[in-house]
Parts: C-alpha cells; structure tokens; sequence
C-alpha cells in the first residue's frame, strides 16, 4: 500500500490546471472585399494566452491578441463591384476572447500521463473586438464590438512544464467598418460596396481570424491527498 500511495502521489502531481504563455501567429479579414479565400494576405498576430484545465477533456482559455489585417479592391473574387474603382486598407486591433475547449481525446491525465500528451480539441466562445473607428471620414473613439469565436487545434504536453499548441479560428464579428479606414472619396465604399443603399447583415458583417501556435508553461500543478488509495480529495 506504501508502494501505491507513492506511485499515485507522483503522478498526481505532474496533473495540471493554469499555463500561462505566448500566442504567435497570423490574421486575416473575410468581408465585402475578400468574400472567402482562406489566409489572403495574411499579416502578423502576437498576444499572451491563459488556460485553465477543469479537467482532462475540458478546458477554458483567455487570450489577449494583437492582430493585422488589410485588403484591397480590385480584386478577382469579386466581379460584382466597380472595376474602375479601387480602394485599400490596412488595420491593427486588439482581440479579447474567453473560449471553452473540449479535448477529443483525454489529454494530461493524472493517471495515465504518457498515453495522454496530445490531442486535438474544438473551441467556442466569446470575444471582444477592439478597433479605432471611423465616421465620416474622421478619425473617431476607441470601438468595442462582440464577436465569437469558433475553430479548432491540437495541443502537446512536451515535458512536465512546457506545452505547444496550434490553433486555427473564425471571429464573426458584429460590426461591418473593420475595412472602413479614412477617406473613401470616389472609391469603392467598403460599408455599402453593392451599392444597396443600406446595410444587408447577410453580405456586410466583417469576419477575420487567427491562426497560430501557443507555447505556454505550466503554472499550476494540480495535487491531491490522498486516504485510502482510492478515495481523493483536492
């Protein structure tokens, strides 16, 4: 029983719940003026990452990102716009997003530590959007729009304090401006491009999303007491 108490304690304590770390990676915007092709004109996202394991299936994580996009017309997706007109912009923003992961498979668990180092997982969550708006052509406030998050990743427990991580998400957000920047005099106007004369929430909400590694510490270890050699309590 002595040998068993012992062996149990150790892997108990390489079981963890918070890692803190570092998000690198890329972003890029779907809109009116990209209508879809995945990773175009990809520009750089960094940020700072949190996760906190509730158990070996799920796991909740908070990010803090700094994030690039840009896009332009004329482009060869989109035949409906005026090909006489051209317009670009480039824009820098600040995603904040708590999301929630499920694990297809059982990933650090306590007690079976070397079966369980990798598994690939779904996310889904909430996120804020934090961006410089533009109305009428000035420069306005600070803006702060909700957007969800959804996508997927994959996860690698490295040793008992280093964790890798790559992740790819979509950010539907609930504002159309993220490729409304300075003056659109006489171009193609990126918040009505069709020319219906008003918003159409079908075609004009802006989408981006990030995609990256995570490279994160372990900062929690998670230990039990144990009694009886069965019977555990945190």
């Amino acid at each position: 029983m002595l040998i068993l108490h012992i062996a149990i304690g150790t892997t108990i304590a390489a079981q963890d719940k918070l890692e803190l770390g570092l998000f690198l990676g890329g972003s890029y915007y779907v809109g009116d003026l990209n209508t879809g092709v995945p990773f175009k004109k990809t520009r750089p996202a960094v940020g700072v990452v949190s996760r906190y394991a509730f158990t070996d299936r799920l796991a909740a994580k908070l990010n803090a990102v700094v994030a690039n996009i840009e896009g332009e017309y004329p482009s060869q997706d989109n035949i409906y716009l005026n090909s006489t007109s051209e317009y670009e912009f480039r824009r820098t923003f600040v995603d904040v997003g708590l999301t929630g992961e499920v694990n297809f498979r059982s990933y650090d668990h306590m007690f079976f530590k070397d079966k369980s180092k990798f598994t690939p997982y779904l996310t889904l969550g909430l996120a804020a959007t934090i961006y410089k708006s533009y109305e009428e052509n000035v420069d306005g406030k600070q803006k702060i729009v909700v957007s969800l998050p959804f996508g997927m990743g994959a996860k690698y427990k490295v040793n008992q304090w280093l964790r890798l991580g790559l992740e790819w998400t979509m950010r539907k957000t609930f504002a159309d401006d993220l490729d409304l920047v300075g003056d659109v005099s006489g171009k193609v106007n990126p918040n009505d491009p069709y020319g219906f004369g008003s918003k159409v929430l079908t075609h004009n909400n802006d989408w981006y999303s990030l995609c990256g590694v995570t490279v994160t510490l372990s900062m929690w270890p998670r230990k039990l007491e144990c009694y009886d050699g069965t019977n555990f309590n945190k």
